[in-house]
């Protein structure tokens, strides 16, 4: 039997349609999302496997206005993408939109994410962004998608931070206390929510913390009055995955959940919360994050099947001779126009390179590569090497120490590149594989 819920969620976004974003809105320059919507970024997270696009089946889970399901098909070339949403409206719009970027062959379905297995296929990847806080039990929701996942597919999901939200939910009761989230919201309850926060004093908490200039209908939809938003922790989060019978690959935005990274000063750690972190588990670690600094709206992670997930590689334990014969890829979404020409302009004015702005790679620092890293970029833009064809092609950049005059020999340029792509492989800026 249909949840009655379903029906004010679908009038909800069918009067609302979500994200409220301009047709001509394109991923094409915005490297950022198309590193994270590209197949091949959870794929290494999970396993250090370099999985290429071509080919692949990617489906949009509540694809709204189908903003991100151009992204996925903007990140993702040559693959086939499909979007399924409740809402008619926002199905009409996202056909639009893909229609008016050249996309012809995505296909868009109204329907229940419960009704997945009637479409007969199977899934390389499953984007579902803020979906499952919304649904009346994220496990179910989890477990459709799972039921059309590929045996070494990827889900991507989320879940409102119930920490950083927290207001948002105090002010949802309010709402909802008001009789403002018996239907889906219209025009008047807009109009008299607008009412009462511009009334109430500037130093009002609720108001202090959450009302910021004059939002809009779908702000105020999304925030305010957003039928059946619930908040998690990292446990639970953690639960609800394996509940739903999938593993935990990793955060999306790994790099902004590093407890370290908080420290005033990284030379003067504390020394017992740096020997609990040593021994901490990848959940406890995040819970630690989350309660410190609990900065991100969404518990943002990639899962899949059970069993699929490997131990990852620890490339500073890896002898010499092995790294020699490492075959280093660029990742594929940093090959582009714009990196190419800041790339080129650090390396012209021996300046540094600052990667920060085209990936949000890290929240607490600015992320500069410096001349070693600006080389090994470069010189794979074109093709992947192994490690020792960068390190000769290094040599003969710099074939002497520049403080002492003296020349470098194979091995100290081995060290040098080896180093350096352990930082970068750290960000995934370059992918090391066979």
């Amino acid at each position: 039997m249909l949840d009655p819920k379903v029906d004010i969620v679908r009038e909800q976004f069918d009067r609302v349609p979500y994200p409220n974003v301009p047709i001509e809105t394109s991923f094409e320059n915005d490297i950022n999302s198309l590193f994270k919507y590209c197949i091949t970024t959870p794929n290494y997270r999970r396993s250090h496997k370099i999985v290429n696009s071509a080919g692949k089946l990617i489906l949009d889970v509540a694809c709204g206005t189908g903003l991100l399901t151009l992204a996925l098909a903007q990140a993702n070339p040559e693959a086939k993408v499909v979007g399924i949403d409740i809402s008619a409206e926002s199905i009409k719009w996202a056909k639009e939109r893909l229609e008016y970027h050249g996309y012809q062959d995505v296909e868009f379905h109204v329907l229940l994410l419960e009704d997945l297995p009637r479409l007969g296929l199977l899934f390389d990847f499953i984007h579902c962004n803020d979906t499952l806080y919304l649904l009346p039990d994220p496990v179910e929701g989890l477990k459709s998608m799972r039921s059309v996942l590929a045996p070494q597919g990827v889900i991507h999901g989320n879940l409102h931070s119930i920490y950083q939200r927290h207001y948002y939910y105090q002010a949802q009761k309010l709402w909802k206390f008001l009789g403002f989230l018996d239907d889906a919201p219209s025009d008047m309850e807009f109009s008299l929510l607008r009412e009462i926060m511009n009334s109430l004093d500037d130093q009002v908490l609720l108001k202090n913390r959450t009302w910021h200039g004059n939002p809009n209908d779908t702000t105020l939809s999304v925030n305010y009055l957003l039928q059946e938003d619930k908040g998690y922790t990292i446990p639970e989060m953690f639960q609800i995955i394996g509940d739903a019978g999938l593993e935990f690959i990793s955060m999306t935005n790994w790099n902004q959940w590093n407890v370290r990274d908080l420290y005033k000063d990284k030379n003067n750690p504390s020394d017992y919360l740096d020997m609990v972190l040593d021994s901490a588990s990848t959940e406890e670690q995040l819970q630690i994050y989350e309660l410190l600094q609990p900065v991100n709206r969404l518990l943002d992670f990639w899962c899949g099947h059970v069993g699929e997930v490997s131990e990852l590689d620890d490339f500073t334990e890896l002898s010499d001779s092995t790294w020699e014969n490492i075959k280093v890829y660029l990742h594929p979404k940093l090959r582009h126009p714009k990196i190419r020409e800041s790339l080129e302009q650090a390396i012209a004015l021996y300046a540094p390179f600052d990667i920060h702005v085209f990936l949000n790679i890290n929240t607490s620092h600015q992320i500069s590569l410096y001349t070693t890293s600006c080389a090994c970029l470069y010189l794979l833009w074109d093709e992947p090497l192994t490690v020792i064809e960068l390190a000769q092609r290094w040599l003969r950049i710099k074939p002497v120490n520049w403080l002492t005059n003296e020349s470098i020999s194979k091995e100290q340029a081995l060290s040098e590149i080896r180093q350096t792509l352990i930082e970068m492989e750290s960000l995934m800026l370059v992918l090391l594989g066979a």
